[in-house]
């Protein structure tokens, strides 16, 4: 299906990649069979390229065309990209914890400028504690993580 896919997205320059080869492996000695677009498209493996088999070098050799090689290179980008993702959170992780103090600061002094009015004041109050109960977790679970190896 993906392979479906990429033929579809890159049909142009196949096509013209077919029709060079197409002129050329008659002008071969022996002549080489031609290739259509369906052929191309029907193909599912790089080992079942006639066109790869037929070249001055034999790329099915490569070591970028092995399944182990190719799934070690996948593997690798996906550690890079997790590289990224554990810096970028690292940083995410300061700003969720600020944001939480700040907040904290902020309802202290709002809740103080309410105390003339008792029952408004009150009523924040209680607010206030059920969310920073929530906080109190969110920090454990933070103080957690930036115990972690690597933050």
């Amino acid at each position: 299906q993906q392979i479906g896919k990429a033929l579809q997205r890159r049909s142009e320059a196949i096509r013209n990649a077919i029709n060079q080869y197409n002129t050329q492996a008659v002008a071969l000695n022996p002549p080489r069979p031609k290739l259509s677009w369906k052929d191309i498209t029907e193909y599912s493996f790089l080992g079942e390229f006639d066109l790869l088999h037929h070249s001055r070098t034999d790329v099915r050799e490569q070591d970028w065309t092995k399944p182990a090689h190719h799934e070690a290179t996948t593997k690798y980008f996906k550690l890079l990209r997790a590289q990224e993702e554990v810096s970028r959170l690292n940083v995410e992780i300061r700003r969720l914890r600020m944001f939480i103090h700040d907040e904290e600061m902020e309802m202290r002094k709002v809740i103080e400028g309410l105390r003339s009015s008792h029952l408004l004041a009150s009523e924040l109050q209680q607010q206030w504690r059920s969310r920073s109960a929530i906080n109190a977790f969110h920090i454990f679970r933070l103080n957690q993580i930036e115990a972690l190896p690597g933050f």
